[in-house]
């Protein structure tokens, strides 16, 4: 089996993210790897609108409450964790930042819609895993 030290996971604050930091957690309890949660901030893409300083709070609001209870669950569970922002399209700022940081994996929760839309993985986990080198694992 493959040494992981490096483990990225995006957090969205979804039952979903957290699904998938649980199998995180798991994976660097078993081999000592480093969790990094990752949170990107949605930014407006249309040209002539303006990031207001209410947009900006929040969505430092959201990364907290994002960010905050993953690094609990972490750290109780004795996982190292760390966490970084980022601003922009959520599935090209992963794959960027998980190029960029040298991750060894990325963990991934899908979005879980049951019926017949469950066999479809959620638009980012699907770009992710199209657009990186590095294996991803995503959870449902």
């Amino acid at each position: 089996m493959a040494k992981f030290k490096k483990i990225l996971v995006p957090l969205d604050g979804s039952a979903n993210a957290t699904r998938g930091l649980d199998r995180a957690i798991e994976i660097a309890k078993g081999t000592g790897a480093e969790i990094t949660g990752f949170y990107v901030f949605h930014l407006p893409l249309t040209a002539g609108i303006k990031y207001t300083a209410k947009m900006k709070e929040d969505a430092q609001r959201k990364a907290v409450k994002a960010i905050g209870p993953a690094m609990n669950k972490a750290q109780k569970a004795g996982a190292i964790f760390k966490y970084k922002t980022s601003g922009g399209n959520t599935g090209s700022e992963i794959v960027k930042f998980a190029k960029n940081g040298k991750f060894d994996m990325i963990v991934i929760g899908a979005r879980g819609l049951g019926g017949a839309k469950e066999a479809f993985l959620g638009s980012t986990s699907n770009y992710v895993m199209h657009k990186t080198n590095i294996p991803v694992l995503v959870v449902k």
